[in-house]
């Protein structure tokens, strides 16, 4: 039984989203906080088997995954950096499709790439 995060696609989504978040501000989180949260997400333990591992109760398990996903979440509303990554990859891949449909493209995915450089420095 896991009560945090839910089943299926809406629990894959989570995972993916915390993975994310976990690359960009992992080394914020500590040690401890990140077992839990790579335990809970990446090995798919439930509370009490992570609980045990860690020797702890499973509310202090419960509260610790909470925290942590808080404060993932509070460092990507502040930075933005997890979001930024996103959507330059997402332009890029636009202008990689934009260069495989016809050379009469290549000046709009090069204004794309433009785009993205201008933000980049930008920054």
């Amino acid at each position: 039984m896991k009560p945090i995060g839910n089943e299926g696609p809406q629990r894959l989504e989570q995972s993916v989203e915390i993975g994310t978040l976990c690359a960009f501000y992992g080394g914020l989180l500590t040690d401890r906080q990140l077992d839990a949260l790579r335990l809970h997400y990446e090995e798919d333990l439930s509370l009490g088997e992570i609980a045990e591992e860690l020797g702890v109760s499973r509310q202090n398990v419960h509260e610790l995954i909470t925290r942590s996903v808080q404060k993932l979440r509070r460092y990507e509303q502040a930075l933005g950096a997890a979001q930024r990554a996103e959507q330059t990859a997402k332009t890029l891949r636009q202008a990689l499709e934009l260069m495989d449909g016809a050379d009469a493209k290549l000046e709009e995915a090069r204004a794309l790439i433009g785009q993205i450089i201008r933000q980049q420095e930008g920054e």
